[in-house]
């Protein structure tokens, strides 16, 4: 889970607004972002876009772009995180799978995936409009 420590990028709603700020207004496809981090979690660039969705609107969330993408920033830690156009960020059995794909994944290139994403419309999720996979897999 996100760390809370000083000089680091603090509870996963700080990465989620950060990540909203890079979506468009008007959601109509899901857009992947990976987050690059250093080694004490802060922020070395802005969300880097690495997917956008197709005519069904899904998007493919592929950990070879998205750690090529951070390794190329630098990175260390990474959060990806991913929109839902429907507004809804609870996920899928496919966003859990993901997570654990990318978290084996992100460990054999050696980055460490510190939070997976899900965006939904800012008053979702009980007014948090976000889901924190770290969090959901913690408890």
């Amino acid at each position: 889970m996100l760390s809370t420590q000083s000089g680091k990028i603090e509870p996963p709603a700080t990465a989620a607004a950060m990540i909203r700020a890079a979506l468009p207004k008007e959601q109509k496809e899901e857009r992947v972002f990976v987050l690059p981090l250093d080694a004490y979690g802060k922020v070395l660039t802005k969300p880097i876009l690495v997917s956008v969705g197709h005519q069904d609107g899904t998007a493919a969330i592929d950990a070879g772009t998205i750690f090529r993408e951070a390794l190329k920033a630098g990175a260390e830690e990474i959060i990806v995180a991913h929109n839902h156009p429907s507004g809804d960020p609870m996920p899928s059995k496919a966003d859990y799978d993901t997570t654990v794909k990318l978290n084996d994944g992100a460990s054999l290139v050696g980055l460490e995936l510190i939070d997976h994403l899900i965006i939904g419309t800012p008053e979702s999720a009980n007014g948090f409009g976000f889901v924190s996979m770290a969090e959901l897999l913690a408890g």
